[in-house]
This record gives C-alpha cells, sequence and structure tokens, in this order.
C-alpha cells in the first residue's frame, strides 16, 4: 500500500513542481520585463500585473500540497520538540487529522465559490480571460493539500516506529522499549 501511495504521491509532485517551477520563472520574466519596459521604454505592458497576479494565486495554492509534502508550514515546534516520542507521534496523527479535514472543507468550499465564478461570466479586465481560469487553482491546491495530509497520515499509522511531520522522511526513529521524556 505504501509503494501505491508513493507512486501517487510522486506524480502529484512532479505535477506541483512543473506548476511552481514555471509560474515563479514566468511571473519573473513577466514583471522584470514590465519593469525593464517601463524604465526604458517609458511603456509599461497593460497586461504585466494581471498576469504577475494571476501567477501569484497558481503559485500559492498548489504551493499548499508541496509544502504539506515537504513539512514545510508553519508549525508549533516549541511543544514537538519538548514531547516525548509517543507524544510527538499522537501530534503528528491528530495534526495530519485535522489538517487535513480543513484542507478537504477549503477545497469544498472554494469548489463551490469557483462554481459561482463561473456562473457569473466574470473575465479580467486586460486580457479578457475568464476568471474561472485564475480560481480553479483554489481547489485544485486545497485538494491537493488535502491529500498530502491523507498520505501522511496514512504513513505515520502504517510506521509504527516513526514520526513524519512530512511525507519524505521521519523527524525520529524510536524504539518502544527506549524510555521517551514523557
Amino acid at each position: 500500500m505504501l509503494t501505491a501511495i508513493k507512486k501517487i504521491d510522486n506524480i502529484i509532485s512532479r505535477i506541483e513542481k512543473f506548476f511552481l517551477s514555471y509560474s515563479i520563472i514566468l511571473m519573473t520574466i513577466v514583471l522584470v520585463g514590465n519593469v525593464i519596459a517601463r524604465r526604458i521604454f517609458m511603456n509599461s505592458w497593460s497586461w504585466a500585473e494581471e498576469v504577475g497576479q494571476f501567477l501569484v494565486v497558481v503559485t500559492t495554492f498548489m504551493g499548499v500540497g508541496y509544502a504539506a509534502r515537504e513539512g514545510s508550514h508553519i508549525n508549533m515546534s516549541a511543544i514537538i520538540d519538548l514531547s516525548g516520542n509517543k507524544v510527538k507521534k499522537v501530534i503528528a496523527i491528530l495534526s495530519a487529522i485535522v489538517t487535513m479535514i480543513t484542507m478537504f472543507l477549503f477545497a469544498y468550499l472554494s469548489f463551490k465559490y469557483f462554481m459561482t465564478v463561473v456562473g457569473s461570466g466574470r473575465v479580467t479586465p486586460a486580457l479578457e480571460v475568464p476568471v474561472y481560469v485564475i480560481t480553479m487553482f483554489m481547489p485544485i491546491g486545497f485538494t491537493l493539500g488535502g491529500i498530502q495530509y491523507l498520505i501522511n497520515l496514512i504513513i505515520n499509522l502504517k510506521n509504527k516506529d516513526k514520526i513524519y511531520f512530512n511525507n519524505i522522511s521521519p523527524i525520529v526513529e524510536y524504539d518502544n522499549e527506549i524510555e521517551d521524556k514523557e
């Protein structure tokens, strides 16, 4: 089962890395290009700010799952650091459950918002792109984040002697016979 999860995770990781990498590169090119055009040629690109905002949205929401996989979200490490291994394991499992539920709830709510935007027929001012093209990344990102926390939960439940706060490597490998700091 963990092998299948790792394969799914690798596919999702490649998709996220593609969107994150190219969004950041394109954002840099467009925004720096606009600054050069405005400063040197005295002619700003009317669409550059809109594209930049779109790419920030893509980067933000596609980065949710990536940050979850890497364990890069903000956490209360002081509490974790002071806890024994059994408490750390409980915190890792509860954190994964609560965050997964939150991500899937946000995915549902953002999908409802996305459907409202689709129904509105709104378009962006400069490029006249349908706004739903931008908002579709909200439910996608939250869903990918929820999947990452689900994977983290499964990994923690399957590996009794390891504690995972990310989906890549355990923070602690411990032997149940070793006395905890509790």
